[in-house]
């Protein structure tokens, strides 16, 4: 989990949205597998893709790498990747990653294809403003200072003249374990240890029987029923890593908690709230459908991957 935030924050500080932003062109097609790599690589949360995609919109790019990012994004990014492959197993990440990249790819096409060949979308673009970037994750994912020196950071040190604070400046030293602190302290670990108690709970006073019997993988019902489930819950961070894994050792189905996963990163009430901000009912309505869509299959198919090897 550590190792996971380092790189979380790491990339936060010192990787630039606005830099990768420009460099997706306005082809469909480039921009639509931009998106989706850009989606997950990066350590957006659901909330927190808000304001990339603003910046999106304020590009005039087309819907297709629009929904793209926003698919992709929010299930799953680096530090999700080494949290869950450490505390869960390798095959539940590699499968979540497929997922996060599947869905990109399927819901940035076929938007492409709505948006040129009907009116679906046609002014789905609510008016917003873009000089405001932050998330209701808490913190801006967009750097917004300049070069002038509006960063707190710089300025708190360029008063002094010593060695190492000007080696702390000059890595970002201090914003990092600011972002350290606003992610790990604040965010992942209050919310990992919730979970793990939540799991904790469930092992010791839920017969296991009743588990396997509603949500194990004879039920096939489990994935659609876990879908559903994580839709108005915010359950997609690495944090839920700890409640995963107990309700897989308990017997739940893997791919039903895949699709759970894929639900709740992206579909809580926050989510959508956030959203209802910059897109309108059709382009919201969409969103849900690949999400909910694309979780169930996705669930379906990890468990049939499970069942052959």
């Amino acid at each position: 989990m550590i190792f996971g935030l380092l790189v979380a924050a790491a990339a936060s500080v010192y990787i630039d949205p606005e830099k990768l932003k420009r460099t997706l062109t306005k082809k469909a097609g480039t921009a639509i597998f931009g998106s989706v790599v850009f989606g997950a690589l990066t350590p957006f949360c659901a909330c927190g893709t808000m304001a990339i995609v603003v910046a999106m919109m304020a590009t005039v790019l087309p819907w297709g790498p629009i929904m793209a990012f926003l698919t992709s994004s929010p299930i799953m990014g680096p530090d999700e990747f080494i949290i869950f492959a450490g505390i869960i197993n390798f095959r539940f990440a590699v499968a979540l990653t497929i997922a996060s990249i599947g869905i990109g790819i399927f819901s940035g096409y076929i938007t492409h294809i709505i948006d040129k060949k009907t009116k679906f979308l046609k002014n789905q673009i609510r008016l917003v403003d873009t000089k405001s970037e932050t998330s209701c994750c808490g913190e801006s994912n967009v750097k917004t200072c300049s070069s002038d020196g509006c960063n707190s950071t710089n300025i708190e040190y360029s008063k002094r003249d010593s060695k190492l604070n000007k080696l702390l400046t000059k890595y970002k030293i201090i914003e990092l374990l600011k972002v350290l602190y606003n992610l790990g302290v604040k965010r992942v670990i209050p919310f990992f240890a919730l979970f793990a108690a939540v799991g904790y709970m469930i092992s010791q006073f839920v017969p296991a029987e009743i588990i396997t019997r509603y949500l194990g993988t004879g039920n096939h019902f489990a994935v659609p029923i876990l879908a559903l489930i994580g839709l108005p819950l915010y359950a997609g961070s690495a944090s839920a890593a700890p409640l995963v894994n107990t309700l897989i050792e308990a017997g739940v189905s893997q791919g039903a908690l895949l699709s759970f996963m894929i639900t709740g990163s992206g579909t809580s009430i926050a989510v959508i709230a956030g959203l209802l901000t910059i897109m309108k009912k059709n382009a919201i309505l969409l969103y849900l459908a690949f999400l909910i869509g694309f979780g169930i299959l996705s669930g379906y198919l990890f468990d049939l991957y499970l069942f052959i090897f």
